[in-house]
């Protein structure tokens, strides 16, 4: 009977243990990296459902992906939203909305369209224009003209993009 306890009192400990590394990798997992999925049917990013946002890289790269929390939106997203979009322009960039598309510094960045416009009940006339970017201003786009991005609602702030996101699917 001692025998049958103590290889009881064993496979508990090892449970124990084992439940410890593995809650320990979960909350180094949650505090290092944010995993994203799109459940969206026209997505922003065509073909990708999910993504993994590593916190420790924040290095903006032009045209790279990224996790980026929503602010001053609503009713589009709360605050604090993640979104996913590509980073097209830099603090200095001259960003154009026309009826011919998104340009940055003359160069097309995205598809004429503003189909969202109308959900939000304006024209799309009214989200056209030119601007040069000031300091600590940065211009995300989706791939499609249904993507809510900044050309409906304008920069967003360093302190806003959240981490370098890595499409997974």
């Amino acid at each position: 009977m001692t025998s049958f306890l103590s290889s009881r009192k064993r496979v508990l400990i090892q449970m124990a243990v084992l439940a410890a590394i593995g809650i320990g990798a979960m909350e180094w997992f949650k505090a290092n990296y944010v995993l994203g999925i799109d459940e969206q049917i026209v997505k922003c990013i065509p073909g990708v459902d999910y993504v993994i946002g590593d916190l420790d890289d924040r290095e903006l790269v032009r045209g790279g992906v990224f996790i980026v929390e929503s602010k001053g939106i609503e009713p589009l997203f709360d605050d604090g939203t993640l979104l996913v979009k590509f980073l097209r322009a830099f603090p200095g960039d001259t960003v154009k909305v026309s009826e011919n598309g998104v340009f940055v510094n003359g160069t097309k960045v995205a598809g004429a369209g503003l189909p969202n416009a109308e959900k939000l009940g304006r024209e799309p006339e009214d989200f056209y224009g030119e601007k040069v970017l000031g300091d600590d201003e940065f211009w995300i786009l989706g791939t499609t003209p249904e993507s809510f991005d900044s050309r409906y609602w304008g920069s967003v702030s360093y302190e806003q993009i959240k981490a370098r996101a890595y499409p997974l699917i």
